[in-house]
């Protein structure tokens, strides 16, 4: 059941990063083309695309996360195996499951309230900035889900690599 909530997750994700990339793509170049081509530069482009940028970047890290593609120090890693290695994935997803915790999920989580609360707005669109700053507890909450995973079943957890997925992809249609 872990691995089913984690799949689902790993789609809601890809399809919110899908989005943002997507409006960000598209801001950037009505931008281009407002300013350029038809001399009258949008307002409202430079402000959406800086909060498409957050939510990406935000949303993105907690993604890597669960892929275990995040930035990591990986000379140690390569050199366990077996227990010494789940010993070693559990420790490090257990500080990670604290940062994700105290400072995304805890800490994000008051400066949501706080931005609702003093009914901050952004400046050209006028959005809540409370909406901007969601996606800070949100990527917490599924980065610590995605530690969690690995804390229980670190034999399960490995970084993903497109090229064994792409040969096992190519091997289960010849065998079709």
């Amino acid at each position: 059941m872990l691995f089913t909530i984690k799949a689902a997750l790993d789609r809601v994700l890809q399809a919110a990063l899908i989005v943002c990339f997507s409006t960000l793509s598209l801001c950037v170049l009505w931008q281009v083309i407002s300013r350029y081509l038809l001399n009258d530069p949008s307002t409202f482009t430079e402000e959406y695309s800086r909060f498409a940028v957050i939510w990406l970047s935000l949303l993105g890290t907690a993604y890597a996360c669960g892929r275990i593609e995040h930035m990591a120090y990986t000379m140690l890693e390569e050199k366990l195996t077996g227990a010494a290695l789940h010993a070693h994935m559990r420790a490090v997803a257990v500080i990670v499951l604290a940062f994700a915790l105290a400072v995304l999920i805890y800490g994000g989580g008051k400066l949501v309230l706080r931005a609702f609360e003093v009914e901050q707005l952004s400046a050209t669109l006028e959005v809540p900035m409370g909406y901007v700053y969601l996606c800070i507890p949100i990527a917490g909450v599924a980065a610590a889900f995605y530690q969690i995973v690995i804390i229980v079943a670190p034999g399960h957890a490995r970084p993903a690599d497109e090229v064994e997925q792409a040969i096992e992809h190519v091997e289960k249609e010849l065998q079709s």
